[in-house]
Order: C-alpha cells, then structure tokens, then sequence
C-alpha cells in the first residue's frame, strides 16, 4: 500500500473482546468504514462501543477503519477496502460502479444543510456572503459543501472557501473567527455548540435529507450482512445496547434503502459531483 496512505484502525483496548457467541481471536475482522466528520479519538469513542456490541451480538467481527483525512477514506472506498461504510459520501457519480448498498441508517431527526456565522455577526442572509470566508468539511461533504454550493449558485455568489478537515474542525474555525460563515451538517452543529458552550446563528437551513447510511460492499456474504442489519436496527429495543448507545448519546439505527438517497445522489450531480 502506498506510504503516504495513513491508515488509521481504532478498536476497543487495541483487540477486539471475544465473548459468548462472538468472534474468536482468530477471526479475521471486516473493515467497518467511517466517513470523518470528527477527529479520529472522537470517532473511535462513538463508534467502538457499537461495533464491539455489534460483535458480540453476532460472532461478526468488526474492526473501525478509516484514512487520516476524507480524501482517504473515500479512497480506501473507491479501492473496496472496507466491507460495510458508514458515509453518504458514496452517493458520488465516481462511486457508481463499487456495488455498495444501503442496508441502514442513523436513526433520529434527519438532516440538513446548514448556514451559520457567529451570533454578533451583522451578516443576515446568504446573499451578503459574498467575497467572505466561509468554511467547509470538505468539497466531498454533501450538506456540509454540495447543498451550500447549490445555494450559492442559486444567489450569484462567490465566496472565499476554506476547509476544515471534518464538521468538528469547520465549525472550529467559526468560533476562533478565522472564517466569516460555515456550511455543516446540522446534526453537528447542534452537538458543538452544546458541547463547546458556544452560539451560532443560521442564516440558511436546508430542506431535510436522510442521515448518513450504513452501506456494504456486494462481496459480503448475505448472511453475514443480515447479521450485522438485523443487530443494527435492533440496538434501539435491546436494553443490553441501552447503556452503549446512552453513552455515545445516539438513538441507534433505523431501516433504510438505496431509494431513500435518490434525492442525496440528484443534489451531487447538479453540483458536478
């Protein structure tokens, strides 16, 4: 693999558990992809406990896996070095031909695009962006960059882009004021805001989308994928996973299908993604 490809595995205590009726030391485990909307120590502190309880559930091994940036873990993507993905990223006219499918979601409100700058900011509407810093997860992010895009060209404008890495480094950049304004997913800016003590108001908020969708690669046995689906959606009823997903401050997930992202995939295409 090449070297400048800094892959990042984050599991629980460094080795997957075994338990009752779960995977063996010896299993070989399946790589369970994660989009980077959050550094990867925050990543691995949401994600471990489900997929250890995953696991355990299924005699499934998974493992968390992602690249060090976006640009990598959708590579890794492209290359169908993950078995199941959490992302939206997929939706991309360049991901057509993978064979990934939707099997799931993260359960709760859905999501949108959002435009928010600081609270004493004196920018009222979108339109007054123009030629101002406005930051971004990445130009791969749908409503942290293709829906805003839309918006922009909607209104005739250009502004500035600056890049945050992920939704918790954009909305970072807002509150040190190194951007004027930032595009994120409005799931995330509710949490930062709640979590840093900070206030943003939005100037722009977007029709809703499905949140991001568990999908998986077609060389993943249809058992094992029922498997993983059937412990998946069942997180939110079980009360063993009460205390995982009360912890990581998540509903569990819910049933989902390639249909339901027909609007996700239109609003790439219009953008040229």
């Amino acid at each position: 693999m090449m070297r400048w490809l800094r892959i990042l595995v984050l599991v629980t205590g460094g080795v997957l558990v075994p338990l009752a009726g779960s995977p063996t030391a010896t299993d070989v485990p399946l790589a369970f992809g994660v989009l980077n909307q959050q550094s990867p120590a925050l990543t691995a502190e949401r994600w471990n406990p489900i997929l250890h309880h995953v696991s355990s559930v299924t005699g499934v091994p998974l493992r968390l896996k992602m690249g060090a940036t976006v640009q990598e873990t959708n590579f890794l993507m492209s290359r169908g070095q993950f078995d199941f993905v959490y992302t939206n990223h997929n939706f991309q006219t360049a991901y057509d031909g993978i064979g990934y499918r939707v099997i799931a979601r993260w359960a709760g409100d859905p999501i949108s695009a959002v435009i928010a700058v600081p609270e004493g900011s004196p920018i009222k509407q979108v339109r007054e962006l123009d030629g101002k810093r406005v930051a971004f997860p990445s130009r791969d992010a749908f409503v942290g960059y293709a829906v805003p895009t839309m918006v922009f060209r909607r209104e005739k404008i250009t502004v500035q882009e600056v890049f945050g890495a992920n939704q918790e480094g954009t909305l970072a950049q807002l509150k040190a004021g190194r951007v004027d304004a930032a595009a994120v997913n409005s799931r995330f800016l509710a949490q930062y805001m709640s979590r840093e003590g900070v206030r943003f108001r939005e100037i722009f908020v977007s029709e809703p989308y499905p949140d991001l969708a568990i999908i998986v690669h077609p060389r993943v046995p249809a058992a094992t994928v029922e498997k993983v689906r059937r412990a998946l959606l069942d997180m939110k009823d079980d009360p063993v996973a009460a205390p995982v997903l009360a912890k990581v401050q998540f509903k569990g997930f819910t049933a989902a299908t390639d249909r339901d992202y027909d609007g996700v995939r239109q609003v790439y295409r219009l953008a040229g993604q």
